[in-house]
């Protein structure tokens, strides 16, 4: 059991031959898939065909506001729904797809944190001359997600399951747990921060 836990660590915390550090200064392009962010493998904007100056710092973000995106892939033309696109480095900054629109996820790393609108529909409402009304009435909330890198699903964000990965690095986590339960909801973010600097991820070759 010991040596499956051990081999566990070693396959997510440490690089392999099949790997390499992620860039600090990634350039800007689009992926399409989870796996293909993974392994680094992004449209490129000099391969996407558009009427937008592909000059603006905003010009990835723009293209993919639309409903379709058409990329050069040689002399081929593939064109794609923009709404089932994972998501697009721009300007060193991820974003993320979440039912339909994109987010920036301003801290990346082993553990990403982002803030998304969620739309939340109830099943009605009760008025005093009518009793209970129905009609699934539709209100917008701002939520908070998480995403840990080597897994890649967007998860909504509770301080326990982000205690659940900074628990991955011990000695980091035993500080942690030494602060008041007040203190460990006001600083987890800037632990996530420092568990991210100690724990560089990597994409796959």
């Amino acid at each position: 059991f010991l040596f499956f836990i051990l081999l566990f660590c070693g396959l997510t915390f440490f690089p392999q031959a099949d790997s390499a550090l992620f860039p600090e200064d990634p350039p800007d392009g689009i992926f399409l898939s989870y796996h293909d962010f993974r392994r680094n493998s992004f449209i490129s904007k000099e391969q996407v065909i558009s009427d937008i100056n592909k000059d603006q710092l905003e010009f990835l973000g723009k293209a993919l506001s639309t409903k379709t995106l058409s990329y050069k892939v040689g002399e081929s033309v593939v064109t794609v729904d923009c709404s089932t696109t994972w998501g697009f480095f721009q300007n060193k900054t991820l974003y993320i797809n979440f039912q339909g629109d994109f987010y920036r996820v301003p801290v990346f790393g082993s553990i990403c944190y982002l803030v998304a609108t969620v739309t939340i529909v109830s099943n009605g409402f009760y008025n005093p001359m009518f009793g209970y009304t129905g009609g699934g009435m539709r209100t917008q909330e701002n939520r908070q997600f998480m995403i840990n890198y080597y897994e890649g699903i967007l998860r909504e964000f509770s301080v326990e399951k982000a205690e659940a990965l900074l628990s991955r690095d011990a000695e980091l986590f035993s500080e942690y747990q030494q602060l008041s339960r007040h203190q460990r909801k006001d600083q987890i973010n800037r632990y996530i921060r420092r568990y991210n600097t100690q724990h560089p991820v990597y994409f796959l070759k």
